[in-house]
């Protein structure tokens, strides 16, 4: 009897110790319908919209203000590459006159100056 009981207290302490702890650097769910990644400890969320493209950007889950930043976004679908240049729409939120294809495969690379460059993949 006391087996058992030893037993689920034991895989509940490991289950507790082993599962990595994410939120710690914010969610990874996306704020905006788009999908977000992870990268150098901050968010990044890219949404596919009706005019084009957005990127949101949050460190710790709290907003990155893009007005200092500078990226491009590269697009690889049907054995085309296009690119378009990401400009700052306000607060944390950039935007690309560019259309995501499903089944795309998406680069997106984002510079603060005096820092080096961050490239987060996506596929859609």
């Amino acid at each position: 009897m006391k087996t058992p009981i030893i037993t689920a207290i034991l895989l509940t302490l490991i289950t507790l110790v082993i599962t990595p702890h994410v939120s710690a650097h914010g969610s990874a769910h996306p704020r905006h319908g788009g999908v977000v990644k992870i990268a150098h400890e901050m968010e990044f969320e890219l949404v596919r919209e009706k005019a084009g493209t957005a990127l949101y950007l949050r460190d710790h889950g709290k907003p990155y203000f893009t007005a200092q930043l500078t990226g491009k976004i590269t697009i690889l679908a049907s054995g085309k590459k296009s690119d378009a240049p990401f400009t700052s729409a306000g607060d944390n939120k950039m935007t690309a006159n560019i259309s995501i294809p499903d089944g795309a495969k998406v680069l997106v690379n984002i510079k603060e100056q005096g820092h080096h460059a961050v490239t987060v993949r996506y596929t859609f």
